[in-house]
């Protein structure tokens, strides 16, 4: 064979020789098609809302929904929540949080839980929307309203007022010395702190300030009532609304008023219904728990005086025997005659 043949062969061999080993590596590298798998499946099952912190402007709440996962793992999936105005159907806040990946096919049910601040005022519809590997895969409505009925943290204490006495303890010229029990009563779970009772008498019409006092609760046990007294110095012949304030440091837990008619002929504010009665405030002026109609020192007892009943009728006496006697002797004269 001639040399030239010879290399012939040898380059047609090695070119054969090299697409065979491509060929080959191309069919031992290549990867096994992946088998299906459905996609992830997240749906929302139920959801809570409960307050966390009150405040007079804002309430936190936290949100807490129950979502029922199946199919495949998860990636990057999320809760979304907006808070849309219930009046204006305006976004007013949004806020989100991570669902961890699941890499079972079994079904469970996830609690993903997140807060949420929103104003006092109004109500809102809670838009909760789920999403796995940037698709929405499920997605719930929740609605919350009459937020502003919740009280404050600052202003709880469990204490309220119940009732209020009015007494006259003195009177002097031109003034009137009216004492007040308030009764304290703590609907709390566990005994109160002591917080600072303000007491002021503002004049029914014109709203002006005749007096202010104050004192203090003291620790009222739960379930219980205590009655707390103060006196306000007045003027004689005003109608009064006697205001009772409570109050924790320099914030204003809670107020009641209630009215005083020291003058009924006028009209106090909030009612409707006009009475003339003339009433001496004297009369009503008591001294050391002293009841009405018993002596009171500097004022001396009316004189009691007895007067007749000219309707009362007459106990029967002799008038009827003389009346029967005038018939006998009529009926013995006509005999005769």
């Amino acid at each position: 064979m001639k040399p030239g043949q010879l290399l012939t062969i040898i380059l047609v061999s090695l070119l054969i020789l090299s697409f065979a080993i491509v060929l080959i590596k191309s069919d031992v590298l290549q990867k096994p098609p992946e088998p299906w798998v459905p996609p992830s499946n997240l749906n929302i099952r139920d959801v809570d809302v409960k307050p966390v912190m009150v405040t007079s402007s804002q309430i936190e709440v936290n949100v807490t929904a129950y979502i029922n996962h199946a199919g495949a793992k998860t990636r990057n999936a999320t809760m979304l929540i907006r808070a849309i105005s219930s009046d204006t159907r305006l976004l007013e806040t949004q806020v989100s949080a991570p669902i961890p990946e699941i890499d079972s096919e079994l079904e469970k049910t996830l609690a993903i839980s997140t807060d949420l601040n929103l104003e006092r005022n109004g109500g809102y519809d809670l838009n909760i929307l789920l999403f796995d590997n940037g698709s929405i895969r499920d997605s719930g409505s929740v609605s919350i309203s009459g937020l502003s009925a919740l009280t404050p943290m600052s202003k709880r204490s469990g204490v309220i007022l119940s009732n209020i006495d009015f007494t006259v303890s003195n009177v002097s010229t031109g003034k009137v010395s009216i004492k007040s029990d308030i009764y304290l009563e703590n609907k709390g779970p566990q005994s109160s702190e002591n917080l600072k009772v303000t007491v002021k008498a503002r004049e029914a019409t014109s709203n002006l300030l005749a007096d202010k006092t104050g004192t203090e609760t003291g620790v009222i046990a739960n379930e219980t009532t205590t009655v707390k007294s103060v006196v306000l110095a007045v003027p004689e012949g005003y109608n009064y609304m006697v205001v009772v304030e409570l109050w924790r440091g320099d914030t204003l837990i809670n107020s009641w008023e209630k009215p005083v008619l020291l003058a009924p002929t006028k009209t106090v504010p909030k009612e409707s219904v006009e009475k003339t009665m003339n009433i001496e405030v004297s009369k009503f002026m008591r001294e050391g728990g002293a009841a009405p109609g018993y002596p009171v020192p500097g004022y001396p007892m009316p004189a009691a005086t007895m007067t007749p009943y000219a309707g009362a009728p007459k106990e029967p006496g002799f008038e009827i025997f003389a009346a029967i006697s005038a018939l006998l002797i009529v009926f013995v004269l006509r005999r005769r005659l």
